[in-house]
């Protein structure tokens, strides 16, 4: 039997400043050895993957971008914008990006990497790690985070802020590790992989915050996955093994009883015309 999850408490050790502080120290370290590793342009193997998935698809990556899409025309907004890739992605796509991240090593890449991808004039970025700093002002037909949300306090607060800040008619996507079960959490730490570069201080998902984090808006949409798939990147060549575990996670997630020991959801929350 799976235990209910237990009540947490958001970043309990430590204030939003020093959180914030821990927060860009941990990622400017990360980003600076990831820049240094060398930048290569997206393939076209990815730019065509991206660029307008079936709601079907069998990876998290794709289906948020099939809620995303289409892009082209559309302000966008992405939070944590991270490595880049995504506001590469994203301007690749059409759409004029506008990335902040409290990291300023994360700034760097992004501008970096999207100068590689011959997309610079599409991507304006920010170093900020408060939402309403970031680009004030200004509203979007989109917003995006892939595995941001987990990492920053006060949801409630930043989930108005976010519908306030969506034009009518648009969309936030969010992709988040989740924990719905103590039992599966403590198995899954021992497979040494998740979707995204930890700290010390984030608090993942589970769907009471999911829910309570889609209060503001008019719908949402969302899809479970990742079960066994999480144990491809320990064969991070081996693209047919990826395919078939990704296959089988579809058929398990399927029934309704197993999506509660899903890793990641992808949801979709929208704003009404």
């Amino acid at each position: 039997m799976t235990q209910a999850t237990q009540p947490q408490t958001p970043f309990p050790h430590a204030s939003l400043t020093s959180l914030q502080d821990r927060e860009a120290e941990h990622f400017n370290q990360h980003y600076t050895q990831e820049a240094a590793c060398g930048i290569t342009a997206l393939t076209d193997f990815d730019r065509v993957r991206y660029s307008a998935p079936s709601a079907r698809t069998i990876f998290p990556r794709e289906y948020f971008y099939h809620l995303l899409a289409p892009l082209k025309g559309k302000q966008t907004l992405e939070i944590a914008a991270g490595n880049g890739i995504d506001a590469s992605l994203c301007a690749h796509n059409g759409a004029e990006v506008h990335a902040y991240d409290l990291s300023e090593k994360s700034i760097d890449l992004v501008n970096q990497r999207a100068q590689v991808n011959g997309v610079a004039h599409r991507v304006s970025t920010q170093a900020t790690g408060d939402f309403n700093n970031a680009f004030p002002g200004e509203t979007f037909d989109a917003i995006l985070g892939y595995a941001a949300l987990h990492h920053l306090p006060d949801l409630d607060q930043l989930s108005q802020q976010v519908y306030d800040r969506l034009n009518p008619g648009g969309v936030a996507v969010f992709a988040e590790p989740v924990v719905n079960s103590q039992v599966l959490d403590r198995l899954r730490k021992l497979v040494p992989y998740s979707i995204h570069e930890m700290t010390e201080d984030e608090v993942p998902m589970d769907d009471k915050r999911i829910a309570e984090f889609a209060k503001p808006f008019d719908r949402m949409v969302r899809r479970e996955f990742q079960l066994t798939s999480r144990l491809w990147p320990i064969f991070p060549n081996n693209w047919p093994l990826a395919v078939a575990l990704h296959k089988l996670d579809s058929g398990l997630l399927r029934l309704p009883f197993m999506r509660r020991f899903a890793t990641v959801v992808v949801f979709g929350v929208y704003k009404k015309s």
